[in-house]
């Protein structure tokens, strides 16, 4: 672990940026059609008891991250197991947030390379790993009044160019709640809210310790919201379809912004953005496994940050060769990996931890 401490602010606007991450990029949820934002919003309320899971954990090792605990819990070599294999799993988790800048970049840098553009993008997060947890966390602070006063600006310009139509969100539940039900479990559930886990890694350093439930709470639902009203108000201007079948439904819709032909065009201040969003989101995942990588291997985080980056560059280039393959992708890692290492082994080491002190008591 880091010597370092953050605030409890800065703890809420890291999960707030991370919950809204890529999520807000993509057409997420679209299975459930006009009813997208429906899932969305019940994925977070299912996020929720994850989150106190984790809680739990960080309230019983308060001073230990979920690599150190681990190892406490599960003995030392089955623990170190599972620890390198989350390690892997934050590392996944990085390089395909990076491959989704990589893929968004280009609508407009048109042939810009993606490598070139990954290797852009990946040199500022190095650096923010090596400065550690507080920076980065002092970081999240400044860029947030940006990201806020950018969002409430395009509510107000959609709303005010007339592109705002409510009758595309009817008939609301027309894919049945079945549909919903499903999409819910098989993507909004584990990204963003079951991606929460990365926060295991974080929970540790804030100054108080005791205040981490109520924080993570107010991010997940303030994030979570904020995410439900953005897709919501994508499929109010664009419709279902055209928001389904659009790489970046987001930045399809602003590009609908049009005050009086005077305020027009403003989708790459929407981009600045997005890439903001991102860009926390894959510091985040990477932080998790650099610091992860030192409580397991015992060596500093700083002699880790190359090699992992390098593992997260290259493994968001070749484990998919297009965009559709990269969502394919998505669609079999969030129903069969993510939930292993966002619910099951969590709930494993709640349960082993509630039985010992049960046990204990008896004793």
């Amino acid at each position: 672990m880091e010597n370092a401490k953050i605030s409890s602010y800065q703890l809420f606007i890291l999960i707030v940026i991370f919950v809204i991450g890529t999520t807000v990029i993509f057409p997420l949820a679209s299975d459930a059609k006009q009813a997208a934002w429906i899932s969305i919003l019940l994925g977070m309320f299912c996020g929720l008891p994850l989150l106190i899971i984790y809680c739990y954990l960080n309230r019983i090792y308060p001073d230990l991250l979920l690599t150190e605990y681990c190892k406490k819990i599960l003995g030392k070599y089955i623990g170190s197991i599972i620890g390198i294999f989350y390690i892997l799993f934050f590392l996944y988790g990085a390089s395909r947030d990076l491959r989704d800048i990589m893929e968004l970049a280009p609508l407009f840098l048109e042939g810009t390379p993606i490598s070139a553009i990954g290797i852009i993008f990946m040199l500022p997060i190095l650096y923010g790993l090596y400065l550690g947890i507080e920076v980065i966390s002092r970081t999240g602070e400044a860029f947030f009044l940006y990201l806020v006063i950018t969002g409430v600006l395009m509510i107000i310009f959609l709303l005010f160019s007339d592109a705002v139509k409510f009758e595309n969100l009817l008939p609301v539940l027309e894919p049945g709640w079945d549909t919903i039900i499903h999409t819910t479990i098989n993507e909004p559930w584990m990204a963003p809210f079951g991606e929460i886990i990365c926060f295991t890694m974080i929970f540790a350093y804030l100054k108080k310790p005791k205040s981490q439930i109520k924080v993570g709470m107010a991010g997940v639902i303030s994030g979570g919201l904020a995410l439900v009203f953005i897709h919501l108000l994508t499929i109010s201007v664009l419709g279902e379809f055209t928001r389904n079948q659009s790489i970046a439904p987001l930045l399809k819709m602003v590009q609908k912004i049009n005050l009086a032909d005077f305020i027009e065009r403003v989708d790459p201040l929407f981009l600045i953005w997005l890439v903001v969003n991102d860009f926390f989101k894959v510091l985040i995942f990477m932080y998790a496994a650099v610091i992860g990588g030192a409580t397991i291997f015992k060596r500093s985080k700083n002699i880790l940050i190359i090699p992992f980056g390098l593992i997260t560059f290259f493994t968001s280039i070749f484990f998919a060769e297009s965009y559709t393959s990269h969502m394919a992708q998505s669609d079999i890692v969030l129903k069969y990996v993510y939930p292993i290492f966002s619910v099951y082994i969590p709930l494993l080491l709640c349960i082993v931890c509630f039985v010992r002190q049960k046990i204990n008591k008896i004793g």
